[in-house]
């Protein structure tokens, strides 16, 4: 491994391990160059992965650069599948083609075995099963990267839904973060084109949330808060969590015996109006966007359950978002100039909540806007693809640099999938149309709360009073120093060390090959000359020349090694 890798990543053997698996799925996946700029040949056995990538080239070929990302992420394991999915919710850092790509990442792995689950849960709990339980079924029902469920039941008679954390999965994740930082930071110092994205920034985001997701108590108070949020709502029921029988790696919850909202076949069979249960599923999302600000951030079908009713039942909560007033406030301005095809009242809002900076053209930003809202006018309601406009209108955001927050970003991906699933169920359903009565009613109670109008002049106002506080303080910091001469300005040139470390290394293969041309040269020279004492059939100065041009074509071969790893002649 080079130096500039071994000081970011801790040298375990378990890292260095790690590191060399994650950079043999890079090159087997097409990206071979990648690792090179990151300096980690040498973790790599590059000459037999080579091979095995031209013999897979053929094959891989038939997909395009985003399937092969996806593609590695999914053969990485847990670690990535979560990273990928998290950069699913970003079209703010990755193409929108990728953002795509990366929904599609699959979470369904192979269980683990019945005793490695049965340890795990009594190493969790503190007692044997046969205590905990008056039933523990081996087989789990489900299976994913971080946990598998089993169905059991306790002694109280109550039948319940095991969720067990993998085995040796905490430190698996931990290795990998401990990799991915030091990944970034190679990233930010090798690849200076990715700087802009902030990729150690990224890694941290990433690791704040997996560490959240992977803590069974944080989805148990999720799981509780979701609850209180739908009390007294019949339409909706979030299955009880049992606290005695739970901890950070175990999840013990009330067992629901409902169907899955994408199985409509087996919810028409059950008498369930699936009509009704469509409607329902709007207005179950736009409750949590705009009257909890507590949304569930992973909302697919498969994690909604269906009893008659109909009832819907959320389940997996690790993953949540939360929305501060000021959001709600803003997502429903977002919606409301969408609906009503206003591009200027949305240019306004992005400028109002500092998203655009000087770079942005707003002036064309307007224009775009406008475009992109006069497309859909003419499309009958009921045929907007709301998936595709919410994609095209992030897509357009991240054209124009708009730096639109995580949050917001997570409900455009909350709402296509509720606009996906309530089609199946009722094709004749417009959603837009059902959540345009729910939005606007909304915003006409927003505009009725006279600290809602007055919020412009409320921030404004704070905002004189800080600078009035800090004013006097920072210009006597500023006429202190220009006193002193210690008043100065800083200017950084960006992708100015990789520039020298390049220049050095030009520098060192021009020595190299001056010396391997000198030594040749002399080499041959005392070959020719035939003088010395004989040793066995050929002079001293002969075997000498023959050491020197031995040495001489094993510094051709490390400088044309140097200069094809970096592909720049």
């Amino acid at each position: 491994m080079q130096l500039g890798a071994l000081v970011r990543i801790p040298r375990t053997y378990k890292n260095l391990q790690r590191l060399r698996e994650i950079a043999s799925v890079v090159v087997k996946y097409g990206f071979g160059d990648l690792v090179a700029r990151l300096e980690l040949e040498s973790t790599v056995d590059l000459a037999r992965t080579l091979v095995r990538f031209r013999r897979e080239r053929r094959e891989l070929v038939r997909y395009t650069t985003e399937e092969r990302i996806r593609m590695a992420f999914e053969e990485l394991g847990p670690t990535f599948v979560k990273l990928g999915q998290i950069l699913a919710t970003r079209p703010d850092l990755v193409p929108m083609s990728l953002v795509l790509e990366l929904r599609k990442l699959q979470d369904a792995v192979p269980p683990f075995g019945s005793d490695a689950a049965r340890q795990q849960v009594e190493a969790e709990l503190g007692r044997p099963i046969a205590e905990l339980f008056a039933e523990f079924e081996p087989m789990p029902i489900a299976a994913a990267s971080i946990a598998q469920v089993h169905r059991a039941r306790l002694p109280s008679g109550e039948e319940v839904a095991v969720k067990v954390r993998r085995p040796g999965l905490a430190q698996t994740i931990a290795t990998d973060l401990e990799i991915l930082r030091g990944l970034a930071a190679l990233l930010e110092q090798n690849v200076p084109e990715l700087s802009a994205y902030a990729p150690g920034e990224i890694v941290e985001q990433f690791a704040a949330a997996i560490t959240l997701e992977i803590d069974f108590r944080n989805e148990a108070s999720n799981m509780q808060r979701f609850a209180r949020n739908f009390a007294g709502d019949r339409s909706v029921h979030v299955p009880v969590v049992y606290e005695s029988h739970s901890t950070d790696g175990v999840l013990t919850m009330e067992f629901v015996r409902g169907h899955k909202a994408k199985d409509r076949e087996a919810l028409e069979a059950s008498g369930i109006d699936t009509k009704r249960l469509a409607q329902i599923g709007v207005e179950f999302c736009m409750k949590q966007v705009f009257e909890h600000g507590f949304f569930h951030a992973d909302p697919h079908p498969g994690n909604l359950f269906v009893l008659p009713g109909p009832v819907i039942v959320p389940i997996d909560m690790g993953m949540m978002g939360t929305l501060e007033t000021e959001l709600v406030d803003a997502l429903l301005e977002l919606l409301v100039g969408v609906l009503l095809r206003d591009a200027g009242k949305i240019v306004s809002l992005f400028e109002r909540l500092e998203l655009v900076d000087e770079r942005v053209d707003r002036k064309r930003l307007a224009r775009d806007l406008t475009g992109f809202l006069e497309r859909y006018a003419d499309v009958p309601i009921g045929q907007v693809n709301v998936a595709a406009l919410i994609g095209t209108l992030f897509e357009m955001l991240q054209r124009h640099r708009v730096r639109v927050p995580s949050e917001m970003l997570l409900i455009g991906k909350a709402l296509a999938t509720v606009d996906g699933m309530a089609r199946d169920l009722d094709p004749t359903l417009d959603p837009i149309e059902a959540i345009r009565p729910y939005v606007l009613k909304t915003w006409l109670k927003r505009l009725a709360d006279p600290r809602f109008l007055a919020r412009d002049w409320i921030d404004a106002a704070r905002e004189a009073v800080e600078t009035a506080t800090t004013l006097p303080r920072d210009l006597r910091v500023i006429a202190s120093n220009l006193r002193r001469g210690e008043l100065r300005t800083v200017t950084q040139l960006a992708g100015l060390e990789t520039l020298v470390r390049e220049h050095a290394r030009s520098a060192n293969r021009s020595v190299l090959a001056l010396l391997v041309g000198f030594n040749t040269l002399a080499s041959a020279l005392l070959i020719a000359s035939g003088t010395g004492p004989l040793l066995g059939p050929l002079p001293i100065t002969a075997w000498l020349g023959l050491v020197g041009l031995l040495l001489s074509g094993s510094g051709f071969w490390l400088l044309t090694y140097g200069v094809l790893r970096s592909g720049r002649f």
